[in-house]
C-alpha cells in the first residue's frame, strides 16, 4: 500500500544516495555543474482541504545538475528542499548520479543511478513500473534512474544496452511519523490509514506497529535487463526491452488482534521485496513535426512465497499495459494525445484477515485506464527571456477522475526565473472495485509559485 511502501524506504534511499554523493563530491569540481537556488510557496487551495492544519508552506530549495550533453565523466541531477516549520515536507531527490566512461565512438559504460528510456509507456505515464519514482507529491511524480552498471553500444541503425545491479532502490515518497501507535498529521501528501474500526458497533482506535525490514536484506537485491532499439529515429523505429528486478513498491503483509481489556485494535505491518519480470515493446514513426506510436508492456510478478503463514498478504496478477500516442512539436509549441489501458494487474489478499468484499491493502498502478491531452511551449522572447511550460488534462472514465496539471518557468534572464506549478483534481468516491491514487488526493488542489536563481 502506498502509505507504507514509499515512506519506509524513502529515507533509506536518501541516506544511501547521500553517502554516494559525499563519496563522489570531490569529483564535482571537474564537471560543468549548474546550481539553482529556489524560494517558493506551496498552497493548498481546495475549500475541502483537511489533511493538515496549515494550508500554506514556504520552502528553500536547491538543484545541482550537470549539462546532459556535455562530455564530462560525472553526471548528476540532485534536488532538495527544506520546508519552514514542517520537517515532514523536507525532501531530497537524487534522480541521477553516475559516472560515464566512453570506450570509443560506439561503446559507453555508465556506473551509478541513471535514467533510461526503457519503455515509452512507463516514461510517458510516470507509472514507476520499470524505473522508480520520486513521489513526494504523488500527483506530480518524477522518474528516478535504476542503479547499477550499464553498457551501451550505439550503431547507425541500432542501439544495444545491457544492465546489471546488486542494488535495489525503490520508490521514494512522502515522509511520516508515528506517535503512540498513531500517524502524525503533518504531511498532506501522506495518505494516513484508518484510525479506527468498528467492534461491537463501537468505534475502536487502532495502534499501528511496523516490523522494520533489515536494510541490507532490502537493498542487496539483484536485477538485470537489456534493451535493443533499431531503425531510424527520424522515421520508423522499434524498441524491445526485458528486465528481471524487484518491484519498485514493496509487498505489505499484516496481522491484527484485539486488546479486549482496552477494546483497542493492534495492527502489525511487514514489508517484503517481491520480484517481477517486464517485457516491453515500442513502435514509433516520425514524419516532419509529427510523431506517433504504440507502446506495450507485460508485467509478470513472481508467485514465490515471501510471507509466513500468519501474515495476511497480497497475491499479484499478471498485467498487460498498452498505450497508443500521437504528438506534434515544431520546437516552440507542441501538443500530444495518448491513451492508457491496463488489463489485469489486480491485487488479491490471502490469509486470516483477507476479505474479498474489501479493497486490498495495496495497489500496483495509480489507475487502470486514462486519456491525456497535453500542450507544451518553449517560446523564446529574445534577450534571454523564455517561457517553458506544460499544461495537461487527464481523464479516466473507468476510475472516475479528472486531473489538470500545469508546470511553467519564465526565464527573465540567464540567472533569474519565475516558476510555478498547479494541480487540480476532481474524482468520484473510492470503492473496493475502484482503487486509484488520484482520488486519494481529491482535496489536495495545489498552487506553487516561486523564484529561482542560477549561480
Amino acid at each position: 500500500m502506498p502509505f507504507i511502501v514509499r515512506p519506509i524506504l524513502g529515507g533509506l534511499l536518501s541516506s544511501l544516495l547521500g553517502m554516494l554523493l559525499a563519496l563522489f563530491a570531490p569529483l564535482s569540481a571537474f564537471a560543468q555543474v549548474q546550481t539553482e537556488m529556489r524560494l517558493f510557496s506551496d498552497s493548498f487551495i481546495s475549500p475541502s482541504f483537511e489533511a493538515t492544519q496549515k494550508t500554506n508552506y514556504q520552502f528553500v530549495g536547491a538543484q545541482i545538475k550537470t549539462d546532459p550533453f556535455s562530455e564530462e565523466n560525472l553526471k548528476m541531477d540532485v534536488a532538495g528542499g527544506v520546508a519552514m516549520g514542517a520537517p515532514l515536507l523536507n525532501y531530497l531527490n537524487i534522480s541521477e548520479f553516475y559516472v560515464q566512461n566512453r570506450q570509443n565512438e560506439t561503446e559507453t559504460f555508465y556506473l551509478g543511478r541513471k535514467r533510461m528510456l526503457w519503455n515509452e509507456l512507463d516514461a510517458r505515464w510516470d507509472l514507476g513500473v520499470w524505473e522508480p519514482l520520486f513521489k513526494w507529491n504523488p500527483l506530480s511524480p518524477e522518474r528516478q534512474g535504476l542503479t547499477g552498471i550499464f553498457w551501451q553500444v550505439d550503431k547507425p541503425f541500432y542501439t544495444l544496452m545491457l544492465f546489471a545491479s546488486p542494488l535495489y532502490l525503490p520508490d521514494q515518497g512522502p515522509s511520516f511519523e508515528i506517535e503512540n501507535g498513531s500517524f502524525v498529521k503533518g504531511n498532506p501528501w501522506f495518505r494516513r490509514p484508518p484510525e479506527s474500526i468498528r467492534i461491537w458497533s463501537e468505534a475502536t482506535a487502532i495502534d499501528y506497529r511496523f516490523e522494520k525490514p533489515n536494510e541490507a536484506q532490502v537493498v542487496l537485491q539483484n536485477s538485470f535487463g537489456l534493451k535493443l532499439s533499431f531503425g531510424d529515429p527520424q522515421g520508423l523505429r522499434a524498441q524491445v526491452g526485458y528486465t528481471y528486478k524487484p518491484a519498485n513498491q514493496l509487498a505489505i503483509g499484516y496481522e491484527g488482534n484485539l486488546d479486549v481489556g482496552q477494546l483497542k485494535g493492534a495492527v502489525d505491518l511487514q514489508p517484503q521485496v517481491y520480484y517481477h519480470s517486464l517485457a516491453g515493446m515500442d513502435v514509433t514513426y516520425k514524419v516532419q513535426h509529427i510523431r506517433m506510436g504504440i507502446s506495450g508492456m507485460l508485467d509478470r510478478p513472481n508467485q514465490d512465497k515471501i510471507f509466513e503463514e500468519k501474515w495476511t498478504h497480497p497475491l499479484f496478477e499478471d498485467a498487460l499495459l498498452v498505450s497508443p500516442f500521437i504528438e506534434w512539436n515544431n520546437g516552440r509549441w507542441g501538443v500530444s494525445l495518448q491513451h492508457l489501458e491496463i488489463s489485469g494487474g489486480d491485487v488479491k489478499e490471502e490469509g486470516e484477515l483477507a476479505n474479498p468484499n474489501r479493497a486490498a491493502l495495496m495497489t500496483r498502478y495509480p489507475y487502470q485506464q486514462a486519456q491525456q491531452i497535453a500542450f507544451l511551449t518553449n517560446y523564446d522572447f529574445g534577450k534571454s527571456r523564455r517561457l517553458i511550460g506544460k499544461l495537461s488534462y487527464t481523464h479516466s472514465q473507468k476510475n472516475d477522475f479528472d486531473l489538470i496539471r500545469l508546470s511553467s518557468r519564465f526565464r527573465l534572464s540567464n540567472l533569474w526565473s519565475l516558476v510555478g506549478e498547479m494541480q487540480m483534481v476532481k474524482a468520484g468516491a473510492l470503492t473496493a472495485s475502484n482503487q486509484n491514487e488520484i482520488a486519494q488526493f481529491v482535496n489536495n488542489d495545489r498552487l506553487m509559485i516561486g523564484a529561482a536563481y542560477v549561480f
